[in-house]
C-alpha cells in the first residue's frame, strides 16, 4: 500500500466515491462505522447505490493515503500476534491454506504444466502449498513485498511480484486466479477485474472470496460488523452485487454459494471485539483462549455454513 499524508481521518483529507461497480452517485446511507484495529476515533459513511444495489464507502480515504490504516494491521503482524499461541494459530492457517487448495481443485486438475495466480497473496503459504502439492507454476502479487521479503528462503518455487497490477510483467494465461479476500479493498474493482480477463482463457477459472454483506452477522451486528472492515475496505458485496461485478468485467459466473474457506466464527468474533472496542497494538495472547473457547461453542453453527449464509461468499467465474 502506498503511504500515506498525515491526517487521514480529517474529512477535508477524503473523497467523495460513485459507486464502484456500474458508477452512479445516487446513493442512500446504510452504515455508519468507525474505523477498526485503529486507534483513533473515526467514523465512516457506507452507502446503498440506488442503481445497482452495491454497498460501497463513500466519502473514502484517498488510494494515496490508506497505508496509514495499515501500519501495525493485525493481519500483516501474522501469528506473532497471538504471543506463545503462534503455533497453534499458524496451523490454523495452515488448515485455510488446505481448504483453498481444495476448492481450486474441485474445479479441474491442477498439475504440472499448468499455471496458479494469486492476486493479493501476502505471506504467500497458500501458493507454497500448491507449488508442493501439484507442481504448477505459482505467481503471487501483492502492492509491496512485505509479506515475503524478510524469509525468501521460505518461498522456494514461486514466481513473486510487488506493485501495481496492471503493471507487473505477468504471464498469462493462467488455470486458476484467486482473490482471497482482497477484492473488497480494491479501489477499482471492476477495472482489475477487466484486467485479469486479459490473463485467462476458456480453461482459466476465478475463484473469488468476500464477506457476504447478506449474510446473518451483518444483519445482526450492523455497523459493528467486520466485513465492513472500514476504511480498508471499499465495498461490502452481496452474491448480486459480486455477480454483476464480474459480469460488468467480462467474466461468466458459474456457481455461487454464501459460504468460504474461512470460519465465520472469526468475522463474528472481530465484529464484537469491535464493539468494544479493542486496542489492536498490543498482543492477542490474552484473548486466545476465550477466542477458542467460542470457536468450539459454535462450532454446531459452523457446520450449517454451506446452508445458512454466516457472513462469507465465493464467486466461481470463467472467462
Amino acid at each position: 500500500m502506498p503511504d500515506t499524508a498525515a491526517g487521514p481521518g480529517d474529512p477535508e483529507a477524503l473523497e467523495e466515491a460513485a459507486c464502484l461497480v456500474c458508477g452512479s452517485r445516487e446513493a442512500q446511507p446504510v452504515a455508519t462505522s468507525r474505523a477498526q484495529m485503529w486507534g483513533p476515533a473515526e467514523r465512516f459513511q457506507w452507502q446503498r447505490c440506488r442503481a445497482c444495489g452495491l454497498v460501497y464507502l463513500s466519502p473514502r480515504v484517498p488510494a494515496a493515503r490508506i497505508g496509514r490504516y495499515y501500519e501495525g494491521y493485525i493481519p500483516h503482524r501474522g501469528p506473532g500476534a497471538w504471543g506463545r499461541w503462534a503455533g497453534l494459530v499458524r496451523t490454523s492457517e495452515a488448515r485455510t491454506d488446505r481448504l483453498r487448495l481444495a476448492r481450486i481443485r474441485s474445479l479441474g486438475p491442477v498439475g504440472p504444466g499448468q499455471a496458479v495466480l494469486d492476486v493479493g497473496c501476502g505471506r504467500p503459504s497458500f501458493l507454497r502449498l500448491v507449488c508442493q502439492e501439484t507442481g504448477a507454476r505459482c505467481v503471487g502479487t501483492d502492492f509491496d513485498d512485505g509479506g515475503w521479503r524478510g524469509a525468501p528462503a521460505e518461498w522456494p518455487g514461486l514466481e513473486l511480484h510487488a506493485g501495481e497490477l496492471e503493471q507487473l510483467p505477468l504471464a498469462g494465461p493462467f488455470d486458476r486466479i484467486t482473490l482471497w479476500h482482497v477484492l473488497e479493498h480494491l479501489y477499482d474493482p471492476v477495472g482489475t477485474l477487466r484486467h485479469l480477463r486479459t490473463l485467462a482463457d476458456a480453461r482459466t477459472r476465478l475463484v473469488i472470496e468476500v464477506p457476504d454483506h447478506a449474510g446473518l452477522s451483518r444483519r445482526l451486528q450492523g455497523d459493528h460488523w467486520a466485513g465492513y472492515h472500514t476504511p480498508r475496505h471499499t465495498a461490502a458485496y452481496t452474491p448480486a452485487s459480486l455477480r454483476q461485478a464480474l459480469e460488468r468485467a467480462g467474466w461468466r459466473v458459474v456457481a455461487q454459494q454464501q459460504w468460504g474457506t474461512l470460519d465465520p466464527w472469526v468475522l463474528w468474533w472481530l465484529g464484537q471485539q469491535e464493539r468494544g472496542p479493542r486496542d489492536w497494538s498490543g498482543s492477542l495472547e490474552g484473548a486466545f483462549l476465550p477466542f477458542v473457547a467460542g470457536k468450539v461453542a459454535t462450532l454446531p453453527l459452523a457446520l450449517l455454513a454451506r446452508w445458512v449464509p454466516l457472513g462469507f461468499q465465493t464467486a466461481i467465474a470463467a472467462a
